[in-house]
């Protein structure tokens, strides 16, 4: 361990992790002020399927250029051009609270997260040994489910004592003052910047090549769809699901969504220690699947008769599944690029991975509207999880690399 804490670890781990939550936190703002906001928005609270959908398919496009344009302006600088878009995107909202401006809102939000994950990746990747990797990895991204967290512990209470739109952009001074502080470590960290590095279309075909090319990879990220197909569709409706289907006030739906992402915080560093160590990284995504699936379908039978100990029980378990396995597939993306590609593989893993996100919550939504209720759509959720679990326990072979 003092090997790692030697190296630039030390200063851009915790600059990743406060970057990762404070963008979460606001592409999470959306979803956890829904159902006040839809009334002055003139939607439906289930219309955050089209809003999530945007922003995530803006984060597709913009994590396959990142590579280019991190290899030019740096890791910091393109965090912090993120940070400022997340800023916007949900200021905006607040100060402008109708749809077009919404969905706006959203493009931006999508601007900030498509950069995140392959920031992370490159810049933990290059400074981190390599059996240190998926722990590094996984407490980096605590910062999603730290972001969740946030967004719901602190947007219910600011709702209350105020309105949605005061509580959104008052979160975002801590995105704000995120991004100027960054300004103090950017030439430490961007120490390998090419200013004359080329930045274009190329970029990005490039990209989704290490990806299709390669049959482990590609193996991997279709696990990785149907992973963040369902846990999307989980975060973005668990909060409506909660108030308008089984009658919760928003402070407790808030609490049980935040103990969704909360859990997932200790489970993450969990695993991380647990992949590589005990079990391949590859067979662990398996039998987290497996644990997805069935947390999904105790969500299903929520009931507001449970006793508390009973709902924390099940929000854990969901936490800590169907929330708790990024940091390792990011890992898995790094460790089997091919030499020189970090970027490019994390960066291509992450168009498979938003695309679960941008079909999950449209989907789900549909399901509920037109296909039989929340229940139905519970139950694709826990089917294509237990499928992917499985289909990686099958194939763990393909994980290992030569």
């Amino acid at each position: 361990m003092r090997e790692l804490w030697q190296t630039k670890i030390r200063i851009a781990l915790p600059a990743m992790l406060a970057i990762q939550s404070f963008g979460t936190m606001c592409s999470f703002a959306g979803p956890v002020v829904a159902v006040q906001a839809a009334a002055d928005l003139g939607v439906r609270p289930t219309s955050i399927g089209i809003y999530v959908a945007v922003l995530y398919i803006v984060g597709m496009i913009g994590g396959l250029g990142a590579g280019g344009v991190m290899a030019r302006f740096g890791v910091i600088r393109t965090s912090q051009a993120a940070l400022l878009a997340a800023v916007l995107g949900v200021v905006l909202a607040g100060i402008f609270p109708i749809w077009p401006v919404a969905m706006a809102g959203a493009v931006l939000l999508g601007i900030a997260v498509g950069p995140l994950n392959p920031a992370g990746s490159r810049i933990l990747a290059r400074h981190a040994p390599a059996q240190w990797q998926p722990l590094v990895f996984s407490i980096k991204q605590t910062g999603t489910p730290m972001g969740g967290m946030l967004a719901g512990l602190l947007l219910p209470p600011l709702v209350a004592l105020y309105d949605w739109r005061i509580a959104v952009i008052l979160i975002a001074i801590i995105p704000a003052l995120t991004l100027l502080g960054l300004q103090t470590i950017r030439n430490d960290l961007d120490d390998d910047r090419d200013p004359a590095h080329p930045v274009g279309l190329g970029g990005i075909a490039d990209t989704l090549r290490v990806i299709v090319s390669n049959r482990p990879l590609i193996t991997l990220a279709a696990a990785g769809y149907f992973f963040t197909f369902a846990q999307l569709a989980i975060l973005s409706y668990a909060v409506i699901y909660l108030v308008e289907s089984k009658g919760l006030e928003i402070a407790m739906a808030g609490g049980i969504f935040a103990i969704i992402h909360g859990s997932a915080i200790p489970a993450r560093i969990f695993w991380g220690l647990v992949a590589g160590r005990y079990i391949s990284t590859w067979a662990l995504l398996g039998l987290i699947g497996i644990m997805m699936s069935g947390s999904i379908l105790a969500m299903s039978l929520f009931s507001p008769a449970w006793p508390f100990w009973l709902s924390a029980l099940v929000a854990v378990l969901l936490g800590a599944s169907i929330n708790g396995v990024l940091g390792l597939l990011l890992s898995e993306f790094a460790r089997l690029a091919p030499v020189g590609k970090v970027g490019e593989a994390t960066g291509g893993g992450q168009f498979f991975l938003f695309f679960g996100i941008v079909s999950g919550p449209p989907v789900f939504g549909a399901m509920v509207e037109f296909g039989g209720g929340y229940g139905n759509a519970f139950y694709l959720l826990s089917a294509v999880t237990l499928a992917a679990g499985i289909f990686l326990l099958a194939t763990t072979r393909r994980g290992r690399r030569d």
